[in-house]
């Protein structure tokens, strides 16, 4: 069992000064979590079974930012073997004096409100520009500890959200990682989709992805030319979602791959397009003979318009052997008779708390169930 010193860190989060100082906390290698309820429920696998299971998986997320939430709930849980269930996380490589900061998993605020204190004065890179987002992008991919190459930008200056292809964004996360106790590795990934609005693009060449095996890190083989929350003001790809799945995400051999339509306008009548979508992703797990998963929405009680992607006819999915992701009753299962504040920190997005358990419970019901 390990423990590290906590020196100081301090974020500025909105009107919040978060500070700790020389406090003694588990080390990010300790791996057990106290402070989980999801160890002492349903199929009762333990934290370091789950952890364990993710040896030799590579999990592929695209979607909006709900996606993101479960790829980043599940890749703290691969780093640290704990789930990011506070506000709060405590987060560094073991054996150096760990730091702590808001929960990423609030990232829709902090876009718009992170100021990283003690970090040394940003400058541009060459022919880079700086987004209105950097710090958060900076700062949730620096929790990863190297593991994780982050082709992401944003630039909202006005900080004022529009349904809109208007602030140059995107997001494409890969998470690479080894186990040190067994020798095995886990990526898990995840690239944004904005339904009609925003389709699957890049600033990276991300082919490295594609044939280097996982033990030689193959995030570390891209070429970046921008920092995390930069932009070289151009994209390298973009490519229509379909496509997308059907080519670059089936090269990367997915055990499981997850798509997510939720909120973002897509029309759940234009039938062409899902029956594309379907085929799609039944052809990407093919050869690895992986799962694909289509993921239901979790909805507030007083979620105010239609949700469009649940509209979606969903059986040229399951025809094609699809399975469901069904997120929407594991909240509702989990959620029992909390009001939606309790639940959702804003109109769509799992307190760090509900996240947590929602891929727990992913886990254990599509890629660790109990033997």
């Amino acid at each position: 069992m390990g423990y590290g010193f906590l020196g100081l860190a301090i974020l500025v989060w909105g009107e919040s000064l978060l500070q700790v100082a020389s406090l003694v906390v588990r080390s990010s290698a300790d791996g057990k979590n106290a402070t989980s309820e999801h160890s002492t429920k349903k199929k009762d696998i333990s934290q370091e079974a789950l952890r364990s299971c993710l040896d030799d998986k590579r999990i592929v997320f695209i979607g909006p930012s709900t996606s993101r939430s479960d790829y980043f709930a599940l890749t703290f849980f691969a780093e640290y073997g704990r789930w990011p269930d506070q506000n709060e996380i405590v987060y560094g490589p073991p054996g150096q004096i760990p730091g702590r900061g808001p929960n990423p998993l609030f990232g829709p605020t902090l876009e718009y409100g992170l100021t990283n204190v003690g970090r040394a004065p940003l400058v541009a890179s060459p022919q880079c520009t700086i987004g209105s987002a950097e710090s958060f992008l900076w700062y949730s991919n620096s929790v990863m500890n190297g593991h994780e190459l982050c082709d992401c930008y944003k630039n909202d200056p006005k900080q004022v959200f529009h349904i809109a292809d208007i602030y140059n964004q995107t997001e494409n996360r890969i998470y690479v990682n080894q186990n040190v106790n067994t020798g095995h590795s886990t990526m898990i990934s995840y690239f944004q989709w904005f339904g009609d609005v925003v389709h699957p693009r890049g600033s990276v060449d991300l082919s490295p992805l594609t044939y280097l095996p996982l033990h030689l890190d193959p995030p570390k083989a891209v070429d970046q030319q921008c920092p995390v929350g930069q932009f070289k003001g151009g994209w390298d790809w973009t490519m229509q979602v379909q496509d997308f799945i059907s080519n670059f995400a089936m090269s990367l051999k997915p055990t499981h791959l997850i798509i997510d339509a939720a909120y973002w306008p897509t029309l759940p009548t234009n039938t062409a397009l899902w029956e594309q979508i379907s085929l799609a992703g039944a052809k990407a797990v093919a050869p690895s003979k992986g799962k694909v998963l289509w993921r239901t929405v979790p909805l507030r009680h007083d979620y105010p318009i239609a949700e469009p992607s649940s509209a979606v006819n969903l059986q040229p999915f399951t025809s094609k052997g699809w399975q469901l992701y069904d997120a929407a009753n594991m909240v509702k299962t989990y959620r029992g008779n909390r009001a939606d504040d309790e639940i959702f920190f804003d109109t769509v997005h799992l307190r760090p708390q509900s996240q947590s358990h929602l891929m727990w419970d992913f886990l254990q019901t599509h890629v660790c169930p109990a033997r």
